[in-house]
């Protein structure tokens, strides 16, 4: 019999202002076995993240009401934590925002709305590596089939 070696559970900030998308990801993320801490605005992210030390990645709409949208918390976020991994999403595809998410971190990734929960849980498994387990077993691919 193998050991079963038990990971622990990576947690993702989400921010993001739309109830309805703020809960469906949230979801999506903790049903693939991810603790989900959320925001709905920049300052709230931003205080998450510092308070927060085993944050592993931050996941924020571009979009954002207040004065830090997604894209200053990012930058903010990853002065504070340089460890920190970094998604932003937007159902506004902009061009620039590419060459914008390289600058403030080379490992950014953007994700376009609307995306499938196997495209949302596929790209935060790649930027933390591995998918959490639970019980020795990854959930990954339980959500990424309701999509």
């Amino acid at each position: 019999m193998e050991p079963i070696y038990e990971q622990p559970m990576k947690t993702v900030v989400l921010v993001d202002d739309d109830d309805l998308v703020r809960g469906l990801v949230s979801r999506v993320l903790e049903r693939a076995g991810y603790r989900v801490l959320d925001a709905t605005t920049g300052e709230e992210g931003l205080e998450l993240v510092e308070s927060t030390l085993e944050a592993d990645l931050l996941l924020t709409d571009v979009t954002l009401p207040g004065e830090v949208d997604g894209l200053e918390l990012g930058r903010r976020a990853l002065e504070e934590r340089s460890d920190l991994k970094l998604v932003c999403m937007s159902g506004y595809g902009r061009e620039d925002l590419a060459e914008e998410l390289q600058s403030i971190a080379g490992t950014a990734v953007f994700l376009c709305k609307p995306f499938s929960n196997g495209e949302l849980v596929e790209t935060v498994n790649r930027l933390l590596d591995d998918a959490p387990r639970l019980n020795g077993k990854a959930r990954a691919s339980e959500s990424a089939s309701g999509s």
